[in-house]
């Protein structure tokens, strides 16, 4: 009995390590959109956390699985690097910037700040990092897509950026997309208009998603979040918050029940 329970600690340990996080699932949703004007496809991925546990050359498969989906919008929420000032002088920044200039999203790349864009030393790099790459990166700025009515609100991050007096404001009769690094900046958005969807990521599903450990394990700013779909309040209008188990990981190159994901959202116009 007790070789069988070492033998399968040991196979599970090694499927933590050397399968799963090189595993890349498509969560698709469909969310009905009130106040947009015609059908839009969002791609939204994070957390690639790109270094010495998640090489660049991954970024590749990355972008082809993007382009596959045809998106619309491509909407990346933070943590590109996992530690620039350490893993820097092994990265091929060029290789991933050619790569990520390869998706293709023909109404926009939309980028916004996580913790470790701020940290680590990657503030010096990645803003115009992301904007070689065509990606707009939103801090506390809004903008809006007329072909869609779609308002898209980008957040500072939470743990390390700035959110004190900044946020923009909420137009009318147009469909609000928020996307935030940090799920618990839904917690700090108020007059959240009915149907609302938030993005977020941050938390990696806890990268081990045993259920009792999980919730031990969570980041600061996860706000008691894990990943899928969540409803602010109890009613039908209820905004939503989606928060992405994301791409890479971090402290540990471990990930069980938690595999990484690229979120295909499919915005409806209400019949």
């Amino acid at each position: 009995m007790l070789f069988w329970i070492v033998l399968a600690a040991l196979l599970t340990g090694l499927y933590a390590r050397f399968v799963e996080p090189n595993l890349l699932v498509v969560r698709k949703l469909s969310f009905q959109a009130e106040g947009i004007a015609t059908d839009c496809r969002v791609v939204f991925f994070t957390d690639t956390h790109f270094g010495e546990d998640k090489p660049v050359d991954s970024a590749k498969q990355l972008a082809e699985r993007i382009n596959l989906l045809e998106p619309d919008l491509v909407i990346f929420g933070g943590d590109l690097l996992d530690n620039y000032a350490c893993d820097r002088e092994q990265m091929d920044l060029e290789l991933l910037r050619e790569q990520l200039s390869g998706i293709n999203a023909p109404d926009g790349k939309y980028a916004v700040w996580g913790n470790h864009d701020w940290g680590g030393g990657a503030a010096r790099i990645y803003q115009e990092f992301m904007e070689s790459c065509g990606f707009q990166v939103l801090k506390n700025e809004s903008l809006l897509l007329e072909k869609y009515q779609i308002q898209i609100l980008g957040y500072d991050d939470y743990l390390t950026g700035d959110l004190e007096g900044q946020l923009p404001y909420f137009a009318e009769g147009v469909f609000p997309l928020l996307v935030a690094h940090e799920p618990y900046t839904a917690e700090l958005l108020f007059d959240l208009p009915e149907q609302v969807l938030m993005l977020s990521g941050h938390t990696h599903g806890g990268q081990v998603g045993i259920p009792w450990i999980v919730r031990q394990i969570l980041p600061p700013g996860s706000g008691g979040f894990v990943r899928g779909m969540y409803a602010l309040d109890e009613t039908e209008e209820s905004a939503r918050v989606y928060v992405s188990s994301g791409i890479g990981t971090t402290r540990l190159p471990l990930r069980l029940l938690s595999p990484p994901e690229i979120v295909c959202i499919d915005l409806k116009k209400p019949a």
